[in-house]
């Protein structure tokens, strides 16, 4: 099993009378089937319906929790904040005093259990004990992440790490990410993607069927009509330095630009895995990185 310290993800608490309604009008899932048992993954997009950041819902005691990468919680707790108005809602960055860790891999239950804490049935299911809560990601092998008081989180990092527990480094949890087919954008990738070239649709992170909410209209338009052209796929590469989120990729006879990557990390045999937007049309071309970069190829059999 793996254990990840997840402190480079942010989170922010909304709470007060209107905290539901108020993200019902602002994220892409329906707020009114948040229930303490469930969590949901969503986004926050722009006007335009482009994604501005892909976060996850959590219900906590009278609080709603969302959690982001931390490059972008300044950001998108400001410019949140400003959609506030009359409504009764505060907004608070809470990432110093509710953190989390991430533990993922096939005795990942095991280790839940031995640490006294529950085993959430399916994705996106809650369970709690005590202080600390347990959500069911998406991914196999399994994936969770413990989320609670600093104090407590301290406790169950050391249960998990004596009963056999592996911690890794947040660059061995992204890989769990993009090999579960979950994005994540970063201040390169911010407003680049309507939320069906991601994928969102797909993991359950868009309710189609909800009333208004920012930038519902154009992605509601692109699901109905058709209108995507470009979709998330996994991919991988040879290459042994850092791939960038928002670097360029293009067809590797022509150089034309098709798509770019969103996030690309280095497994342990030296090969780059990453997911990326590529244009449809060119998914059957050869492709490298721009500027000719390395070449790479896309995953047919898809995330897991």
């Amino acid at each position: 099993a793996l254990l990840a310290d997840l402190s480079h993800e942010g989170i922010i608490a909304v709470e007060g009378p209107d905290a539901r309604s108020f993200l019902q009008g602002q994220l892409s899932t329906d707020l009114d089937a948040l229930t303490p048992d469930r969590s949901q993954l969503s986004s926050w997009s722009t006007a335009k319906g482009r994604v501005v950041t892909v976060l996850r819902i959590v219900p906590r005691d009278e609080r709603i929790l969302l959690l982001l990468p931390r490059e972008l919680l300044t950001s998108v707790l400001k410019r949140l904040s400003m959609y506030v108005l009359r409504a009764k809602v505060t907004l608070t960055d809470v990432s110093d005093k509710i953190v989390h860790i991430g533990l993922a891999g096939t005795d990942a239950a095991r280790l839940l259990e031995a640490a006294a804490l529950g085993i959430p049935p399916d994705v996106k299911s809650v369970t709690c004990t005590n202080a600390l809560q347990v959500i069911c990601l998406h991914g196999k092998p399994p994936r969770f992440l413990i989320l609670g008081p600093v104090q407590d989180i301290s406790a169950t990092w050391l249960s998990l790490a004596a009963s056999g527990a592996q911690p890794v480094t947040d660059n061995e949890w992204a890989l769990q990410a993009i090999r579960a087919g979950e994005p994540t954008l970063f201040p390169e990738t911010s407003e680049r993607f309507v939320a069906q070239m991601i994928g969102l649709d797909e993991l359950d992170a868009v309710n189609f069927r909800k009333g208004c909410y920012i930038g519902q209209e154009i992605i509601a338009r692109a699901h109905f009509r058709g209108t995507v052209k470009r979709h998330m796929l996994p991919a991988r590469c040879d290459a042994i330095a850092r791939i960038a989120p928002g670097t360029g990729i293009e067809n590797a006879d022509t150089g034309k630009p098709v798509g770019e990557v969103i996030d690309a990390r280095l497994n342990s045999n030296g090969v780059q895995e990453m997911l990326i937007v590529l244009q449809d049309e060119h998914r059957n071309e050869r492709l490298r990185l721009a500027d000719g970069g390395p070449s790479l190829s896309t995953v047919t059999d898809g995330p897991t």
